[in-house]
């Protein structure tokens, strides 16, 4: 249901408060002026070719930024894999040290209380 206003307001001139009240509401709902009935948005597919440039240098930026995490990733999981496996060496060079020595690991008499 538009609204009909009578009056021509001036880019230069505000609404006075009755103008303004009438041209906020227009019988719509509240978060819709009648400027944004009357002229609906520009969906985001219809780009200028800028505007799409823009985007695919953003595109671009982000590819590259998940490109140098993935290889981040990489390098700590063979990190990790290399320290496991620097650890493991050593628990069994230790563990063949161990089985030349003819004493127990630990006392078998059990605690007293």
């Amino acid at each position: 249901m538009p609204c009909r206003t009578g009056a021509v307001l001036s880019a230069f001139q505000g609404p006075d408060p009755a103008q303004d009240t009438e041209l906020s509401r227009c019988g719509e709902p509240p978060w819709e002026t009648k400027v944004e009935a009357s002229h609906p948005a520009i969906p985001h597919t219809e780009l200028s070719g800028g505007e799409e440039m823009y985007e695919y240098e953003l595109q671009q930026i982000r590819s590259a930024e998940l490109i140098r995490r993935a290889e981040h990733q990489r390098l700590v999981r063979e990190a990790i894999r290399s320290g496991r496996a620097a650890r493991r060496e050593a628990a069994e060079r230790a563990a063949g040290n161990e089985a030349d020595t003819r004493r127990p690991r630990r006392n078998r008499s059990p605690r007293t209380a």
